[in-house]
């Protein structure tokens, strides 16, 4: 059931991996497939331009240029539906329901096709194990309705806190939003240095990991990590950054993530969960800066003048 219009519901709700994980697949291939639709439009450095935007009903790509005027795609996580506009005034979509990412991604295209869009995306999909070709991926998925609003309700609620944090930050940093690849919300901020991907780094990493930087976010958890949580790693990764305490409880380093986490079901826990994870973010930027010699100057008070 939709929550009604004029209730704003648990801003962090529950989320248990094991629940969310069949639909999470086929969320995350279905966002992909629209996230692809971006790479249309020009680079922009680290992967900036990419982004799914969370909004107040759903995710939308923004408007994306096409035969001189824009079109954009928006899912709507409380009606469930995908939609399309177009700056030629076409409005149209589809129901988000159970269904195998080959009819999803047919849908998707049928709807493209007829706002007068002509596209294409390369249907494999990125950053997973084992990927099936989205047309070829015609196993029924399911679609659980509430858990996919739970999920996107605390996308809503960390955007919130990061974009207070990243207001401290007075050096480049990049629009917050979905990175579809990895299902995470994010935050990426940079100290203007270079930095190598690494010898054997992919395409993607090559062109995301090519500067330093300290990222924070929240994803619902993967197979090897199957626990919603937030977290943050630097890059490159500074020697005794292991060793280094954060803030506040029950926050700490992973050893086989590589990064900071602070558990999900932690934070809900908590008497004021915006200002803890605040808390976490910062917390966790200040090991990373101190570590890898960030400049102190970077990270403002967050006040305005």
């Amino acid at each position: 059931m939709p929550i009604p219009s004029n209730t704003f519901a648990d801003p962090w709700p529950p989320l248990p991996y094991a629940d969310f994980a069949a639909t999470q697949y086929f969320l995350q291939m279905g966002l992909q497939a629209i996230g692809k639709l971006k790479l249309q439009e020009p680079f922009q450095p680290q992967w900036a331009g990419v982004v799914l935007c969370v909004n107040a009903q759903g995710l939308t790509t923004g408007p994306i240029p096409y035969a001189g005027g824009a079109y954009e795609v928006r899912v709507d996580l409380i009606s469930h539906k995908v939609e399309c506009i177009t700056s030629a005034g076409f409005a149209g979509n589809f129901k988000l329901a159970s269904m195998s990412v080959a009819e999803f991604v047919a849908s998707l295209f049928d709807l493209l096709h007829a706002a007068g869009v002509d596209v294409s995306i390369n249907l494999n999909p990125q950053e997973v194990s084992n990927p099936i070709p989205f047309n070829q991926d015609k196993e029924p998925r399911a679609y659980e309705l509430a858990w996919v609003n739970h999920w996107w309700r605390i996308l809503l609620s960390t955007q919130r806190v990061l974009q207070t944090f990243q207001g401290r930050f007075l050096a480049k940093t990049q629009p917050i939003g979905l990175m579809w690849g990895t299902m995470d919300i994010r935050c990426t901020l940079y100290n203007g240095k270079p930095a190598s991907p690494g010898a054997n780094a992919d395409y993607i990493r090559r062109n995301a990991m090519n500067a330093e930087l300290i990222e924070m976010g929240w994803w619902s958890g993967t197979a090897a990590y199957p626990h919603a949580a937030f977290y943050s790693f630097t890059h490159p990764q500074p020697a005794g950054i292991e060793n280094a305490r954060i803030s506040p409880p029950g926050s700490r380093w992973d050893s086989n993530q590589r990064e900071f986490v602070f558990d999900y079901d932690d934070l809900r826990k908590s008497k004021n969960p915006d200002g803890d994870l605040l808390t976490f973010f910062q917390s966790a930027y200040e090991a990373g800066a101190k570590c890898a010699g960030w400049e102190r100057s970077l990270m403002g008070t967050g006040k305005p003048i």
